[in-house]
């Protein structure tokens, strides 16, 4: 039997290779498969063909079928250009070895500053790579400028149509967006879509599964777009200002853009593109191994008494430890400066303006203090800022550091509006920050880095659309309205460290577009508005990102509260937020944790570490929220949530063996495999692989229910520490046939009986034994299984053995 242990590690390792591109046939060893010969680029997977025109068609490798045709790059209002050189080279970056064609495009323009073919004009540029046991086509742009004129380049199209699958009509299609943030997430009919990012098409081609994703994948300078119109596809990167490209500069963006018409089932397909963008943005968001408590929610939100001091959140903190929920796991408490309007701390980030809007309170009058205090009881300190509205007396003081360096506009009211008890409301300020200025940068990492310094982990970046500037007024000429966005959120990344939890409120306010361009470098994206609810809506909205979720980003849907739940909906929202997320931030305060709270909290922590989520496997069957979702922690362990998304008690089901896209875990059918669900802690059996899983549940509820393949020896089938059943609270589990043992390590909470649920599989368990804490051996309520519980008198790890007959 394989250790757990090393499962976890192999597991580990594949998530670090690009190589959710698995491919079926390999290449001879030695055999170099990335060539470009007479047009055709190919890598053994693919075959790109070019025409002389700039057209391209896409081929599989193996069978010379056609997957993308009559595809072009796209000019404005609907020119063709002439491409007037294509050209090769190998190339070497986070995808790995890869060779690149580009095409130099001469397109004169009613304006004529682009080029006629032999003139010195501007160029476009082009450029399509494939890249080892890779099955994407990976797409560039740029511009070529001649030694006398100097543009700004605002939109590029890579890829400006085509025909996906030789052109035969799909049936059942269906279409999911990539969006970011607060942007709605859906899965619909048809072919013709529209959205920021990235898009997904699946559907049936003469009998055959077919899927296509195409759209951004590494971002610098510009966001992405991809459309669907009538089944023909496009994507193209577009910025209000545009990049200043210089005279005589020959200019290749770094964002560029993903294509996958190979890889046949969703599921792969969109994984795949996750896994890519996390290699192409550096992506490796932090894990939030501990809930956040939110000092604006509990009153603002959540209607309690205020905590949002420094003072009342250490106050929070001794709660926190009170309760017992600091046994399990750390906590944060988010202190958050938000005053809105006039003067603010914004801009500032100091304690002496905090102090002055009352936020830091004595004893704790500054943020050392604080943080020290906070570090000194199991807390973590976490703070707020708000991106783009600086305090009028900041703006007043520091002209030079605002966009035009010009700060006379911070008296402006809004227009047409006399009457408006504000200037302007408080998310739609007419000066912001220049964070491409110096002067600026330097003071924004001194005062960011003193917060740091003084002991803070975390950042809520609150209203961040207020820092995409679509009008400009940048210091560094070649700055694009994206760059600058992206340059704020490195300043912050730079001045916190890479260990800094660094938030992203990307709601798409004040008709900004929520985008992806923050990939690599914050952690989380919140996808809701203010609430401390809990609504199917919520689940859905992260969980048909899950190939991004935790993978680039952590999703979020805002605070929740725990205080005013039944039991049964606390629970689902527990553990569906673990599993749809990558945190769990609170507005219910730690003084009114019961020990039941306290217990199902505790059941989610630690979070595990591994960069995947849990898939939607009824997302393409027609459902509006998803109900059923597949955590695969190894190939015979899938952790499976029902969940009840409906109005009334309803059955929820999943077939074990199957097609995924069909609402099927994909496992063998002639296999058999135990079920155990975890807060109710009951065995459903011993099923075939033809069976389905099923469970009658209310509406807003759902069943955690571990599924693993049955041995011919006893096995772990669950514990009752964890919602995980033994992935992260079990260590080393190991049988050993010849002395006919099954042992492993617990991580046991001091006061918390630990249970572990073993299938004996037809053996007889006769004696148990611990080393760092005691054991008991009892028959389970059903006949073979067995239950060992173990205790300790300290939070230790406890070495247990189970002996056989």
């Amino acid at each position: 039997m394989i250790k757990i242990s090393k499962i976890k590690t192999l597991l580990a390792l594949a998530i670090a290779v690009i190589a959710g591109f698995t491919i079926n046939a390999a290449a001879n060893e030695g055999e170099n498969l990335l060539t470009y010969v007479d047009g055709r680029l190919s890598n053994g997977i693919i075959h790109v063909v070019f025409d002389p025109q700039g057209g391209f068609s896409i081929l599989d490798a193996k069978s010379d079928e056609v997957l993308l045709s009559d595809a072009r790059f796209g000019l404005p209002h609907g020119k063709r250009g002439t491409v007037v050189k294509i050209y090769s080279e190998d190339i070497k970056d986070a995808l790995g070895p890869g060779k690149r064609v580009t095409l130099e495009v001469a397109d004169f323009n009613e304006l004529g500053y682009r080029g006629r073919p032999n003139r010195a004009y501007a160029y476009m540029l082009y450029t399509y790579s494939l890249y080892e046991n890779n099955p994407a086509l990976v797409c560039g742009f740029g511009v070529k400028m001649p030694n006398y004129l100097s543009i700004r380049l605002k939109e590029s199209t890579p890829l400006g149509g085509g025909r996906f699958f030789d052109g035969e009509d799909m049936k059942q299609a269906l279409t999911l967006n990539g969006a970011a943030g607060g942007g709605p997430t859906a899965v619909e009919k048809g072919i013709t879509r529209l959205s920021a990012n990235s898009l997904m098409l699946t559907g049936m081609v003469e009998g055959q599964r077919r899927t296509a994703v195409w759209g951004g994948l590494s971002y610098k300078e510009f966001a992405a777009y991809a459309t669907l119109q009538d089944g023909m596809p496009t994507f193209y990167a577009k910025d209000p200002i545009g990049r200043l490209v210089d005279e005589d500069e020959n200019y290749l963006a770094e964002d560029n853009f993903y294509l996958d018409v190979h890889t046949r089932e969703p599921f792969d397909a969109l994984e795949r593109y996750g896994k890519a963008m996390r290699l192409a943005n550096n992506a490796h968001p932090n894990v939030y191994d501990f809930p956040v408590l939110c000092g604006w929610s509990v009153s603002n939100i959540s209607n309690l008494p205020s905590v949002n001091n420094s003072a009342k959140l250490i106050g929070e903190l001794e709660q926190a430890n009170k309760c017992g929920l600091t046994r399990y796991t750390k906590v944060s408490l988010r202190l958050e400066p938000d005053k809105y309007h006039l003067d603010t701390e914004q801009g500032w980030w100091d304690d002496a303006h905090m102090r002055k809007f009352n936020h830091l309170v004595e004893p704790y009058e500054s943020i050392a203090k604080w943080s020290k205090a906070m570090n000194a009881a199991n807390g973590i300190p976490y703070i707020y800022m708000q991106l783009g509205m600086p305090s009028d007396d900041f703006a007043r003081q520091y002209p030079e550091y605002m966009l035009f360096n010009d700060a006379t506009d911070v008296d402006k009211h809004i227009p047409n509006k006399p009457d408006y008890k504000h200037k302007h409301p408080h998310h739609q300020p007419y000066v912001s920050y220049d964070y491409t200025d110096k002067g600026f940068s330097d003071h924004f990492l001194k005062v960011w880095r003193k917060l740091s310094e003084d002991g803070i982990r975390g950042v809520k970046v609150d209203y961040p659309a207020t820092a995409w500037r679509p009008e400009g007024g940048f210091d560094d000429p070649y700055a694009t309205t994206n760059a600058a966005y992206r340059r704020a959120f490195e300043l912050l990344r730079e001045a916190m460290g890479e260990d800094a939890f660094i938030d992203e409120r990307n709601m798409g306010e004040s008709s900004r577009p929520c985008l992806d361009v923050t990939a690599g470098l914050v952690d989380t994206q919140r996808t809701w508005w203010d609430s401390n609810g809990f609504k199917p809506g919520m689940i859905s909205k992260s969980g048909l990102r899950w190939y991004k979720n935790r993978t680039v980003f952590n999703y979020y849907s805002d605070t929740k509260a725990v205080h005013n739940l039944t039991t049964e909906i606390r629970q689902s929202m527990l553990t569906m937020v673990f599993l749809s997320s990558g945190r769990l931030d609170l507005s219910t305060s730690f003084s009114l944790f019961t020990p039941e709270i306290t217990h199902d909290v505790s059941r989610t922590y630690p979070h595990y570490p591994e960069p995947w989520t849990a898939r939607p496997l009824d997302a393409f069957t027609g459902i509006g929220d998803p109900q059923v979702y597949d955590l695969e922690l190894t190939p015979d362990w899938h952790q499976i949530a029902l969940y009840n998304t409906g109005m009334e008690k309803a059955v929820v089901s999943t077939a074990i063996s199957g097609e995924r896209v069909d609402n099927s875990i994909g496992l063998d059918s002639a296999s058999q495999y135990h079920a155990y669900e975890f807060w109710s802690d009951t065995y459903i059996g011993k099923l075939s692989g033809t069976s389905r899983l099923t469970r009658e549940l209310s509406p807003n509820c759902c069943a955690m229910i571990s599924l693993r393949k049955a041995q011919a020896y006893p096995q772990v089938l669950s514990t009752n520490r964890h919602l995980l059943q033994g992935w992260v609270e079990l260590e080393e589990v190991h049988w050993d046939p010849v002395a006919r043992t099954l042992s492993g390590t617990a991580h046991v909470i001091e006061g918390d009986p630990f249970k572990i649920v073993v299938a004996d599989n037809g053996a007889k368990a006769i004696k148990s034994d611990a080393q760092g804490g005691r054991s008991e051996l009892e028959p389970h309520p059903v006949a073979g299984l067995s239950c060992l519980t173990l205790s300790a008198t300290a939070n230790t790890d406890v070495n247990w053995i189970l002996i056989y007959e």
